[in-house]
């Protein structure tokens, strides 16, 4: 029988949080932007073909069935960040066909972790608000991407 594995303690988790935010502020000082350099065409059109397959999945088998809201809003922000767009939560809903409800209960979520923030510029205005990726988040996505579809380059080398 598997050991039992202890759940983190509320300040375990609290810790995190903090050191997630910290790390966010140390990216956010730097004057170039976090890990995209280097990034071949390859890698965005896997990402693109990615989020259409997960998209196409939803529309055959049903929106519930594969229900991650919080990973298709990541993705669906790096692919923006990726392509130099932004995109207010109204678009968010639109595009991942979730209610404002769910969208402003995994945005919540992410914010507190860490991985997103409002845009300087947003304007006021629930649905207009401008969300992007944190600098932390970007450095995540982006070492999921190579991970995920990076895999032949690494075997070649």
């Amino acid at each position: 029988m598997p050991p039992e594995r202890a759940m983190p303690s509320q300040q375990a988790v609290d810790l995190v949080v903090a050191l997630q935010r910290c790390l966010t502020r140390f990216h956010a000082l730097q004057e170039e932007p976090p890990v995209l350099e280097g990034q071949d065409g390859d890698g965005f059109t896997m990402l693109a073909r990615y989020i259409e397959a997960r998209r196409a999945r939803s529309m055959l088998f049903g929106q519930g069935l594969f229900a991650d809201p919080a990973w298709d809003l990541l993705l669906t922000l790096f692919q923006a960040e990726l392509e130099d767009r932004t995109m207010t939560l109204e678009q968010l809903t639109e595009t991942l066909r979730l209610s404002m409800n769910v969208m402003l209960n995994h945005v919540g979520i992410l914010e507190r972790r860490g991985l997103l923030a409002e845009h300087d510029l947003s304007p006021r205005g629930q649905r207009r608000r401008v969300m992007r990726l944190t600098p932390l988040a970007v450095d995540a996505m982006t070492s999921w991407l190579s991970i995920a579809f990076g895999a032949e380059e690494g075997a070649a080398a």
